[in-house]
């Protein structure tokens, strides 16, 4: 894939004054890194012009993201919004690829990826567009942006919202900062022990948190990107279920099938343990529920365990029971006790566990699921249709992502990150019902 950038522009931030936003609890504890997603379209699309003249009104709904990360005056870690500020506003590149689109679909993981978006190594901008024009007049849009702003939900809503400006279609409702539901008890009760499951402890004990980091050259890393029918999905369910008392979710039952071929396909020793730790939404778990259209971070892990030997003959109505129950171990108690926690603690030095990480997780797998959440629904309008959604390229082993399929069939499209010499076994697995 040949694309050739013809020009990059700074949307400035909607607003003069500076106002310095501390970052909450579930901000601190997000990834301190960008995420990076790809947006495809068939022709006929709207013009670049048009798309960039939205994104700049949408940006006036959601200025945090032309924001940059900075302390306060009290050093507390912080979003800097508006006033002087050479590292913020949101960066828009245009792109031309030298092809068609349809040459490309349907779209499958590619090193070529991270050409269609700006660099997420080492960017300055919270949010970084890229608009990569096809011969066909087909259209990509590369949409990159810092985790500690947004997370999944909230980055869904602002696309979602984009479209809709451009199509002159009102938002309703419109995306609100306020964040009553982060109110601390009082006093503050502190449940659940959260050093060593969301924070490095601050002077932890000999033996007490040891993390085994283990690096390889990201070219041994691989992605794939699997499909299950609703056939697929139908049957497997109906097997699931037949062996268990529960009646799992798609999410839960496809996601216990898939732990146990990963944990084939990396051959674990019998007794190693293998955790999975999964994005929890809090906006559901909290009571009163937060309105979907909240922005910012509202999002903690559940870390379902079992050992390697019990989980593969167990069989999948035991890997979803695993992650049922510990799904449900994050519930609104949790998410208080996490509130809690940052009132306790907040002005520590906080490192969230995952920074110690290095590019190979196993046996650990880290789960995000963007079913539900709504990135199918984008719409920019112009006649052409999305054909395509999907991470960028991602050299980080041990990774799951759940998005609805946009196949003809629908179903359940799941992205999967391995060393390539387990991806050939998962391949060979990855649909075979036993």
């Amino acid at each position: 894939m040949e694309v050739k950038v013809t020009s990059t522009t700074i949307l400035p931030s909607p607003t003069s004054h500076r106002s310095d936003i501390p970052l909450t609890i579930f901000d601190r504890f997000a990834a301190n890194i960008h995420i990076s997603v790809i947006y495809a379209f068939t022709p006929p699309t709207p013009s670049n012009a048009d798309l960039i003249t939205a994104l700049s009104k949408t940006l006036v709904h959601f200025p945090t993201l032309t924001a940059n990360l900075s302390t306060d005056s009290h050093g507390r870690p912080c979003v800097s919004v508006g006033g002087p500020n050479e590292d913020g506003g949101a960066l828009v590149v245009e792109a031309t690829v030298l092809s068609k689109l349809e040459d490309h679909l349907p779209l499958t993981p590619s090193p070529d990826f991270r050409l269609l978006h700006p660099d997420a190594e080492n960017p300055k901008n919270l949010l970084q567009v890229q608009l990569n024009r096809f011969q066909c007049g087909g259209l990509v849009i590369g949409l990159t942006s810092h985790h500690r702003v947004a997370d999944g939900r909230s980055m869904c809503a602002f696309t979602i919202a984009w479209g809709k400006i451009l199509r002159g279609v009102p938002i309703d409702p419109l995306p609100f900062y306020d964040q009553p539901w982060l109110k601390p008890r009082d006093p503050p009760l502190v449940q659940f022990d959260h050093w060593g499951s969301e924070f490095i402890p601050l002077t932890p004990q000999p033996n007490e948190f040891i993390i085994t980091r283990t690096d390889v050259d990201p070219s041994e890393i691989t992605n794939l990107l699997l499909h299950f029918s609703p056939e697929f999905i139908m049957k497997l369910k109906a097997q699931t279920n037949k062996l268990s008392t529960d009646k799992h979710t798609t999410f839960e039952t496809l996601l216990g099938y898939l732990w146990r071929k990963m944990t084939i396909a990396r051959q674990l020793d019998d007794e190693e343990c293998t955790t999975l730790s999964v994005s929890v939404n809090g906006r559901r778990r909290l009571q009163p529920t937060v309105p979907p259209e909240f922005f910012g971070n509202l999002v903690l892990n559940a870390y379902p365990k079992a050992k390697a030997k019990a989980l593969i003959e167990g069989g999948a109505a035991t890997a979803a029971g695993i992650v049922r129950e510990g799904l449900r171990f994050i519930g609104e108690d949790y998410f208080r006790s996490f509130i809690d926690f940052g009132e306790v603690f907040g002005d520590r030095d906080l490192v969230p566990c995952f920074e110690k990480d290095g590019n190979v997780l196993s046996p650990k797998i880290e789960v995000d699921g963007w079913l539900g959440l709504g990135f199918d629904e984008v719409n920019f309008g112009g006649g052409g249709k999305l054909c395509a959604f999907l991470p960028t390229w991602v050299p980080l082993e041990g990774l799951l992502i759940f998005s609805p399929s946009l196949s003809q069939v629908g179903g359940v499209d799941v992205f999967v990150s391995l060393l390539e010499k387990h991806a050939a076994t998962m391949r060979e697995i990855s649909h075979s019902l036993d």
